[in-house]
């Protein structure tokens, strides 16, 4: 449906619901037996005048926080009395005398300022108090002249600089402004002059009743003005539009918080001549309470701030009747100190003026006529002036906080976070925010699979992990049907070669299809020749021990498979050492190796020791209360190769016991994933397989193959030493690759 055609209907059925409830009816049954006091709230409302496209939105505002009110107490009963007050003098005071009449309390409104002062001058005679929601006009913060008005909306005395500094920002250097010669529009185009340095190149007043502004347009042109910033309301700033894009001329375009808002593009017939139209508008700060979320979803084309001004402004009247009816002008000052409104937090001064949060600065696009689009993507302030937001771009990182790998977290964690402050040092400065959500994948497939929804919920681009096999596959089903690409820091099994059952899945550490030979190696050339496996039955421990049965040259004495969770192996060390096994290899993490380690040297059984990736680093020792039962084990772990950057002697000075090789390629996971945004955020797995082609990082040279592997840079073979309970060491002094086998490290 036409959005022009929406708004209208839109409104209308609002009104007929919400009018029904929300507002004084003179044929309430007078027989009701309630003891609650009506209390009625007046609402000026421009109904009618240029500003018409908004007042369904403001009127919502106002009738949904009478809701709010009736529904936080029972002793009151709340109603709106509405009155239209057409955005002009003599309108509003005409209005504000049916509320004197209407025996309101006090009133919320007017929206345009000259309504404002003129039933500012009806009520105050009746002693009945005001606040303005969107009356900026710099004249009403003379409390004398206007007693009793209050306004949640700072004076347009501070647009002014706002609005001169978006000028400049954007490029503007001679400036015409086209002002309505009303209290609005002369008010403001006044702040607008005096905050601009030097002469502006044209300043035109037109009345607010115009119905054309060729000539005044035109004038603008003769004069060589680069920029328009025109003062107006919504049903004048089209006309201003259209009169520009008539007359062809070539200008930057601006205006104030007047026509601010969709309601704009439903008042025109055709969105484009709109299209690069910056404007400014009072800025919400944080927005306390639901309402900002319901009106969103309420989908009220008008001008937003002002639509939960209007919602603070009847609230604050209402609890500040509850506090002290007897005083309504020292309770709505009481109840304005530290108010947490829908429109940020308000404090009134000594003359019912508020200071405000600054200014969003807003911009109109359309490329046809009804594709417009209206988007706050700067804000000014006076202490720094005007500022860009950066983009926000949210980084997964699956860790394992819990489970069998807690342990070398934090190791994994730094890498992670430090490749999140070297992206922000790369591309903070082009507007980029990157922050790492980070869950624990607990080395568990149904904790990862949770945790990769979370992370799919909290809207993350791609995402780093997780450590261990079985976690990566389950959370990559979660994963990838969200389209949500992810590169895993150290998983290696083979399965997840496949790319078919595992889509949009890379990996910067070889499989263990490749680590299988290099174990086999390894026991090789220390001298094992009739070894056992002992391995978890996971997808990490089956599919690496098979890699090993594959590439050992032989039978092996014992292949024995344990349950993760299990809490002894006696029994299967007892089986490895009645079999004759000269060595045991331990497919394993920290926790199950040195419960393995610790079950060995408890029954003295005499045998070479080994492991792969799982338990290889500091962590192992840390977990051990006897470092000695791990003497001679020795372990392979993906080899770095050369190491590009300073991430790795940053990693070395941070003392954090971890598997370092997996560190390393956290950093790694998360830099990448940052280097792909930046290539092509709209198609990451390609923009991932374009980023990892000669990739030089901490970790290594990495080039994904078709099915996001790498293929590696060997593996280093490491030895455990101790001679005592806490004096183990972690040396890497041998290594392998699949050309040279297993090669000593140079001195």
């Amino acid at each position: 449906m036409n959005r022009k055609i929406l708004t209208a209907l839109l409104a209308l059925t609002f009104m007929s619901a919400a009018l029904a409830g929300c507002t004084s009816n003179d044929d309430t049954d007078d027989t009701d037996d309630t003891t609650s006091d009506v209390v009625k709230i007046g609402f000026l409302n421009p109904a009618t005048g240029p500003l018409a496209q908004d007042a369904a939105g403001f009127e919502y505002g106002a009738l949904q926080a009478v809701i709010d009110l009736n529904a936080a107490q029972s002793d009151t009963v709340f109603e709106a009395v509405v009155a239209d007050s057409g955005c002009d003098g003599t309108v509003g005071a005409a209005a504000a005398q049916s509320l004197v009449d209407a025996n309101v309390v006090a009133v919320a409104g007017a929206a345009c300022s000259g309504a404002s002062m003129a039933a500012n001058a009806v009520l105050s005679a009746a002693g009945i108090p005001m606040i303005s929601y969107a009356s900026t006009n710099p004249s009403l913060s003379d409390a004398s002249a206007y007693p009793d008005f209050f306004r949640v909306v700072p004076s347009d005395a501070i647009q002014g600089p706002a609005a001169a500094a978006m000028m400049v920002d954007s490029g503007a250097t001679n400036p015409a402004i086209l002002h309505m010669t009303n209290d609005y529009g002369s008010g403001f185009a006044d702040a607008i002059e005096d905050a601009w340095t030097g002469a502006v190149c044209a300043k035109i007043g037109y009345a607010e009743t115009a119905t054309s502004v060729a000539s005044e347009v035109t004038q603008i042109a003769d004069a060589g003005c680069d920029s328009i910033f025109m003062v107006s309301y919504v049903t004048d700033a089209a006309m201003i539009l259209n009169e520009v894009a008539s007359q062809n001329i070539s200008a930057l375009l601006f205006s104030g918080d007047g026509p601010a808002g969709e309601g704009l593009l439903v008042e025109l017939s055709d969105d484009t001549v709109a299209s690069n139209l910056k404007v400014t508008a009072p800025r919400a700060g944080s927005s306390f309470g639901d309402f900002e979320a319901r009106y969103d979803a309420a989908n009220i084309p008008s001008i937003k701030q002002y639509v939960l001004t209007s919602y603070d402004a009847v609230s604050i009247i209402g609890k500040a009747y509850n506090t002290d009816s007897a005083d309504m002008d020292a309770s709505i000052r009481a109840v304005g100190t530290g108010y947490e409104g829908a429109s940020g937090l308000h404090t009134f001064l000594e003359n019912g003026d508020v200071g405000g949060a600054g200014y969003d600065i807003c911009t109109y696009t359309a490329t046809t006529s009804e594709d417009g689009a209206y988007a706050c993507n700067s804000y000014w302030t006076v202490a720094d002036g005007v500022t860009t937001p950066k983009t926000v771009v949210k980084l997964g990182f699956m860790n394992p906080l819990t489970g069998p790998l807690a342990q070398d977290a934090a190791g994994f964690q730094y890498g992670a976070q430090q490749a999140i402050v070297d992206l922000n040092a790369a591309y903070g400065a082009m507007g980029y925010e990157y922050q790492l959500v980070e869950v624990d994948s607990a080395c568990d497939g149904t904790a990862a699979a949770a945790a990769a929804q979370t992370l799919v919920d909290s809207g993350v681009i791609a995402v780093g992990g997780a450590a261990c096999s079985g976690a990566t596959m389950a959370a990559n089903a979660v994963l990838s049907a969200a389209g949500i690409p992810m590169i895993s820091y150290a998983s290696t099994n083979p399965s997840l070669s496949n790319a078919t059952a595992y889509p949009d899945f890379f990996r910067i550490v070889p499989s263990d299809a490749i680590q299988g030979p290099a174990a086999a190696a390894m026991m090789e050339a220390m001298g094992a020749t009739n070894p056992a496996i002992i391995h978890m039955t996971n997808d990490y421990g089956s599919g690496f021990a098979d890699a090993i049965e594959d590439a050992w040259n032989g039978t092996l004495c014992q292949k024995i498979g344990y349950a993760e969770t299990a809490t002894s192996v006696a029994s299967e060390i007892t089986q490895i050492a009645d079999a004759g096994c000269d060595s045991i290899f331990m497919v394993s993490y920290v926790t199950d190796a040195a419960m393995i380690l610790n079950e060995v040297a408890a029954q003295g059984v005499t045998a070479m020791l080994f492991s792969g990736d799982g338990p290889a680093g500091e962590g192992l020792l840390t977990e051990l209360s006897d470092d000695s039962v791990a003497h001679d084990l020795y372990v392979t772990t993906p080899r770095a190769g050369s190491s590009f950057g300073d991430f790795e002697a940053r990693y070395d000075a941070s003392n954090i016991s971890s598997i370092k090789a997996y560190v390393l390629t956290s950093y790694d996971s998360i830099m990448m994933l940052g280097a792909a945004h930046q290539l092509d955020s709209s198609a990451m797995s390609t923009s991932i397989a374009t980023t990892g082609t000669a990739y030089e990082g901490a970790s290594g040279l990495h080039t994904f193959l078709a099915n996001g592997d790498v293929g590696g840079a060997g593996y280093d073979i490491c030895g455990y030493a101790a001679t005592g309970a806490d004096d183990g060491t972690f040396t890497c002094t041998k290594y392998w690759t699949v050309a040279g086998g297993v090669q000593d490290n140079a001195a």
